[in-house]
């Protein structure tokens, strides 16, 4: 009989010291919640003006040049025995201001840009691009980079000078070192797929929100994911021109025209199969950029 009371007493003694420490950690959790928050005793300070201008990342992204035209004397001589291979001696006099003025829209130019040193990439690459022109300005020509392009991205310790296909340019009268017209090449097609060049990107339907960037006058094919007989284009907004240049097994050539309106854009492809009625095939998205 003792010991079954000595055994209560002790059960009793740890449910009291149990309660009792459970109580006091409840009371300091009551007194953390109603406790009021500390309350500056000023105003919080403004930020000290500063004449230094924000970071920001000064490397040009893929999409912008990073170079500079080049006047006949600023031109390697390696650049300039291709000159003379490609064209007559004197080639260095035929881009008189008589001759550009009678450019046409169309034809094409040639000029020499320089790769601009980077922090990274401390070796300039110079090379000869031709531009389609679009006008003639008092002071320079506005054209449009057609392929082929060979040092547009950084490379080893060499900078890229950013012109990729289907960039607009406006190259100084005394920079453009060479006219010419763009004849057509025999081993290419009249008309249809492959007509107008080699495209300057293949693309496949957009996932995810991935977003294509593309230029007028530069001919994209698209990667189809089936066809049919009976497939539709829908276009997003009206103000936007297009041709449908030629198709090839899967693949669509498109081309977006100068006068189509800048921003974004998209291509939808249905099916109109009679059985399964309006089947989507596929979406790219665009950015028209100039």
């Amino acid at each position: 009989m003792n010991v079954l009371k000595m055994i209560g007493w002790v059960t009793m003694g740890g449910l009291l010291l149990a309660g009792s420490i459970g109580g006091a950690l409840w009371w300091q959790f009551r007194q953390r919640r109603t406790a009021p928050s500390p309350v500056p005793s000023n105003p919080p300070r403004k930020a000290e003006p500063t004449d230094e201008p924000p970071t920001t990342d000064a490397r040009p992204t893929k999409n912008q040049p990073h170079c500079h035209t080049l006047r006949r004397d600023e031109v390697s001589p390696e650049l300039v025995a291709d000159f003379d291979a490609m064209f007559s001696a004197d080639w260095p006099t035929s881009t008189t201001d008589e001759v550009i003025d009678k450019l046409q829209p169309g034809e094409a130019i040639l000029f020499v840009v320089e790769s601009e040193q980077t922090e990274d990439f401390d070796l300039p690459r110079q090379e000869i691009i031709t531009a389609k022109v679009l006008s003639v300005g008092r002071s320079e020509v506005h054209g449009r980079v057609i392929a082929p392009i060979a040092h547009a991205d950084h490379h080893g310790n060499h900078a890229g000078h950013g012109l990729h296909v289907g960039s607009r340019v406006e190259v100084p009268r005394s920079h453009v070192l060479a006219a010419a017209r763009l004849g057509h090449d025999p081993e290419r097609p009249a008309s249809g797929y492959g007509s107008q060049g080699e495209p300057a990107r293949v693309f496949e339907p957009s996932k995810r929100g991935q977003v294509f960037t593309v230029h007028p006058s530069t001919v994209y094919e698209l990667d189809l994911p089936y066809r049919t007989e009976t497939l539709k284009w829908t276009q997003s907004r009206d103000d936007v021109k297009y041709s449908q240049i030629g198709d090839h097994r899967l693949r669509h050539q498109i081309k977006f025209t100068e006068a189509s309106v800048r921003g974004p854009y998209s291509l939808t492809l249905f099916d109109e199969d009679q059985r399964e009625g309006t089947v989507f095939v596929g979406r790219w998205d665009f950015v028209i950029a100039e």
